[in-house]
């Protein structure tokens, strides 16, 4: 009788070990979707509910400000393909050396699409064109 608990215990435990490594991997991949998406199409999405999005755009020169109370910055994101969508980002944390106007920089934060306003928690530059190979 004893071998019959042993083996009952341990597909017990085997079941228990599996839900568990199913649930951290369902839970994983479902709590981390970051959506990559152009500023256009920021400005189309729902405004009902805060959305987390990964961006990909050009520093605006007008509105650029960096914070007053803390390390960061508020600007104006325009769209790579059309320059008259744009949107406002917040960001709150060290500024890369390369952000300047018309860079191209990757935001990822909390989007509110009813103030088109972007909380962003990331905020990265792209390489500048000194580092591309020169071509003849």
């Amino acid at each position: 009788m004893s071998r019959k608990n042993g083996k009952a215990l341990y597909l017990a435990a085997l079941l228990l070990f599996a839900s568990g490594v199913a649930y951290l991997a369902v839970s994983g991949f479902s709590g981390g979707t970051v959506y990559f998406i152009d500023v256009a199409e920021a400005l189309n999405l729902p405004a009902n509910k805060p959305q987390a999005v990964r961006l990909f755009g050009k520093v605006r020169g007008e509105g650029l400000n960096r914070l007053q109370d803390r390390v960061g910055v508020r600007f104006q994101l325009e769209d790579q393909n059309l320059a008259d969508q744009t949107l406002w980002v917040t960001y709150q944390g060290a500024i890369p050396d390369a952000f300047a106007p018309g860079a191209e920089v990757i935001v990822e934060g909390l989007y509110h699409g009813g103030q088109a306003n972007l909380d962003a928690h990331k905020l990265m530059t792209q390489c500048p064109s000194k580092y591309k190979k020169k071509e003849n």
